[in-house]
């Protein structure tokens, strides 16, 4: 089952949520986006895990590929301390293998596993993961923001090779969705679905400070006696739903949570926030043709998408906490009053009616008391929608940890 967790299970500890590329353009995206080329070169992702274990496995996905994706050798290495160049520690360097082989070949749209590893692994570790293509490919599935520099090297195999040349950075992840561990103590999952802001957008360190990093680092500061994993699951730009003319990069969260959330080895939590872009980019559009939003059929939207993933992860043995839509006023082109009263709407929803094993307040940990409808100007990251570290961190704190099963 989804949320099984002896010991001798497999836990996600890292994982990045995967949509396909390109990312079109759109009435709020003028541009496409696409995942950079490789060719015989060798790509070096650096990923933070958020719990610990004696062996290891990676995975890697192919899910929106059209084609199968040959892939030529690949390594895992911790990173060297206060190294951010991608050095790896040499001596912890550790050749990947897929049912025995070094090479492997992933058909369109399917999921593969590493052998697992003798490679045990601590909480809040960086580890280098490279994957060598020894021919041409254009990935097809991708994280669009990582919010940490990967590397992809001058042509060649670097994979088992601490530093390399490298020759052009991404700040995106390709083809890797996730890190496991097997653990010696049952290791419950927490899976963070959200947006941008679950991502962590525009926190000035990058991939260790937004709120599920920040959570995750707070839960290891409690001992064994808070043993949680906690998995980003977070996209940006992304929608709850996937009503008609939906905007955000990757599939709503309704549609996607069976692969991001139910696809996580050892989940037993889920922590939901969504709806700002639902909102927002709607807005956005509309403003665009000359329209005005409609927002009680925006909030009717989010709260319909909302109760479709409760009941889908109560289905699943799951708890399932929610979280309510952090204030926005100012943000560019955004917010409108019609949207403030949508967002309203469905927090009021969240809080009184939805049937949510418990709620966060993030809309009360970060508004400003004197201007309900905008964020605290010290929590804000100047764009009025997303959080700075210190609004990061901010959220981290308001998630009860006794709801994890951590003592209180």
């Amino acid at each position: 089952m989804a949320h099984a967790h002896d010991a001798g299970s497999w836990h996600t500890v890292w994982a990045a949520a995967m949509v396909r590329s390109p990312v079109p353009a759109s009435d709020v995206r003028p541009t496409a986006m696409t995942a950079p080329r490789l060719q015989r070169q060798t790509l070096r992702q650096m990923v933070l895990l958020s719990a610990g274990g004696s062996r290891t496995r990676i995975r890697i996905s192919n899910t929106f590929g059209t084609h199968p994706l040959h892939i030529d050798a690949a390594s895992v290495g911790r990173s060297a301390a206060a190294d951010v160049t991608g050095r790896l520690d040499p001596a912890s360097l550790h050749a990947l293998r897929f049912s025995g082989h070094v090479d492997l070949v992933i058909p369109a749209g399917a999921v593969r596993y590493s052998d697992p590893l003798d490679f045990p692994v601590r909480s809040g570790e960086s580890l280098g993961i490279s994957i060598y293509v020894g021919g041409t490919a254009v990935p097809s599935t991708w994280h669009v923001d990582a919010l940490r520099t990967n590397l992809i090297s001058a042509p060649g195999d670097y994979t088992g090779k601490a530093a390399m040349p490298v020759a052009t950075t991404t700040g995106a992840t390709l083809w890797l969705s996730g890190v496991e561990v097997q653990a010696k103590a049952p290791l419950p999952v927490l899976v963070a679905l959200g947006d941008s802001i679950t991502n962590g957008f525009r926190s000035t360190l990058g991939a260790s400070q937004g709120y599920p990093e920040q959570l995750a680092r707070r839960l290891r500061a409690r001992g064994e006696a808070c043993h949680v994993a906690v998995v980003n699951a977070g996209i940006d730009g992304n929608e709850i739903s996937d009503r008609d003319g939906g905007y955000g990069p990757g599939e709503g969260m309704a549609t996607r949570f069976d692969r991001d959330v139910l696809g996580q080895q050892g989940v037993r939590f889920v922590l939901l926030l969504g709806g700002v872009n639902d909102i927002g980019e709607t807005t956005m559009a509309l403003r665009s043709q000359g329209k005005t939003l409609d927002g009680q059929a925006v909030a009717t939207n989010v709260i319909a998408a909302e109760q479709q993933i409760i009941g889908r992860a109560h289905a699943a043995g799951l708890r399932i906490f929610g979280a309510t839509i952090l204030p926005f006023e100012g943000t560019r082109g955004a917010y409108s009053s019609a949207g403030e009263r949508a967002r309203k709407q469905v927090n009021d929803w969240i809080l009184h009616r939805a049937d949510f094993d418990g709620v966060v307040d993030f809309d009360a940990a970060l508004r400003d008391p004197s201007h309900p409808a905008r964020m605290r100007p010290d929590l804000d990251s100047g764009d009025h929608i997303h959080p700075n570290d210190k609004g990061y961190a901010s959220m981290a704190a308001a998630v009860p940890a006794i709801w994890l099963g951590c003592p209180p």
